[in-house]
């Protein structure tokens, strides 16, 4: 079968048959549509389909066919990145008092802590999952920041589904997210300049910590001003016409190679590229990319993770970092978030919910796994653990969420804050109203 067939087959699959399962089996408002694409890569994966059929897996997923898919997911990941920097709002972060910002802080610190506890343990008693260029506080590092991820384009889906866009808990839950994004980000970066391989293309760890104050000063004092002048003049009523979108992308990608050849993945320079466009402009920017580069691009690159992702039950290493990240990740970021809630006066109710959105991994999760895995920081199995976590930990926001809802409801609660009659703040209700399939 000719590759260009096989890449068209390859697309048709991974872009239709989600939404397509997730219709039939009338999973729409209960799974996220997200989940049903990464678990379709999984399943066309070596996990599954490579079991099942092995010479039909060997013709359509060789080193021949995935060059154009490996592409299509490269961009795909790149243009992510660039979305998920424009939903990071300080704006909106300042000014909403010590309550959230303690509550915040304790949805990354203390998920990310227990992840760095158990990565210790798990780096112990496995030492072969650790990847090449990682030591042990690499690892462990590594895990605790996958432990604390919040996605929030994800979180945006869910909170739509869910019809609490505009409502309180929605506020709060996106505020955190994107503090969540922030953060993690930075700590991402972090890791990956001080755990750079022994690569001579790659530069040494003070070239790389020398020339990043710099690149954040031309990003934030240079490149934002210029972005603005140029959008503004190239906006057309309001609108991105074809001159702004070639900025736009000249902007990620120029932003993502500097990075790339500071040592750190093109996806953190995407990141902040979108980061640094002005606040106004970033809805139109966002009405042209989102849903196109999450409906339609991201899924050719869950199709590379799960050609990566091997699940092996019968590995003791598999089953011990699955079950010891999900029930860390679960207890710091429900109960970590919820407890300090609470302790600054919200009812248990609207905390446990709020620690349940914090939850969500989506594929923000994956695509820092990824990043993790090419940095050889995570090995094989330790990524496959991971993205079943990421997994399984996405799939039950959404109705452990409507179950806190429905038992807040039936008790007569709905004075607690969870569900208000009028918004709190319309402005978010259309801004994270158009977070696409998430």
């Amino acid at each position: 079968m000719p590759p260009d067939l096989i890449f068209l087959l390859q697309a048709f699959v991974i872009v239709s048959v989600p939404l397509a399962l997730s219709r039939l089996l009338r999973l729409s408002g209960v799974v996220p549509l997200v989940v049903i694409q990464i678990l379709l890569g999984i399943a066309l994966g070596p996990s599954l389909f490579g079991r099942v059929a092995p010479d039909a897996y060997a013709m359509l997923f060789n080193a021949t066919t995935l060059a154009p898919l490996s592409g299509a997911a490269s961009i795909a990941v790149l243009f992510f990145g660039f979305i998920t920097g424009l939903h990071v709002d300080t704006d909106a972060i300042r000014g909403k008092g010590a309550a959230f910002t303690a509550t915040a802080a304790a949805s990354i610190i203390v998920p990310t802590s227990l992840g760095m506890l158990g990565g210790l343990l798990i780096g112990v008693r496995h030492p072969a999952v650790l990847g090449a260029h990682a030591n042990l506080p690499a690892f462990a590092a590594a895990v605790g920041i996958c432990l604390g991820v919040t996605a929030l384009p994800v979180l945006g889906a869910i909170l739509r589904e869910m019809g609490l866009l505009g409502q309180r808990i929605a506020d709060v839950a996106l505020g955190l997210a994107a503090v969540n994004d922030a953060a993690l980000w930075l700590l991402l970066g972090a890791l990956m300049t001080a755990s750079a391989g022994p690569d001579p293309a790659q530069p040494d760890l003070l070239f790389a910590l020398l020339m990043l104050p710099i690149y954040f000063l031309l990003m934030t004092r240079l490149v934002r001003p210029l972005l603005a002048q140029a959008l503004a003049a190239l906006m057309q009523n309001g609108a991105m016409s074809e001159g702004a979108l070639v900025v736009v992308g000249s902007s990620a990608i120029g932003s993502a190679v500097i990075t790339q050849m500071l040592g750190l993945h093109y996806v953190f320079g995407a990141f902040v590229a979108g980061a640094v466009v002005p606040r106004e402009l970033r809805q139109p920017i966002l009405d042209r990319l989102q849903v196109m580069t999450i409906a339609v691009l991201m899924p050719f690159f869950f199709m590379l993770t799960g050609l990566r992702t091997r699940i092996d039950l019968s590995s003791a290493a598999f089953v011990e970092i699955f079950l010891v990240t999900m029930i860390l990740g679960f207890v710091g970021k429900v109960f970590g978030t919820a407890i300090v809630a609470i302790r600054f006066g919200e009812s248990r109710p609207f905390a446990l919910c709020l620690g349940t959105l914090a939850q969500t991994k989506g594929l923000m999760e994956v695509v820092v796994l990824t990043v993790l895995l090419e940095h050889q920081v995570l090995s094989v199995t330790a990524f496959s653990a991971l993205t079943l976590m990421a997994i399984i930990s996405t799939a039950l926001v959404m109705p452990l969420a409507r179950f806190i809802l429905s038992w807040t409801t039936a008790g007569g609660r709905r004075g607690d804050g969870l569900v208000t009659t009028k918004p709190s703040s319309p402005a978010a209700m259309v801004k994270y109203d158009r977070t696409g399939a998430g």
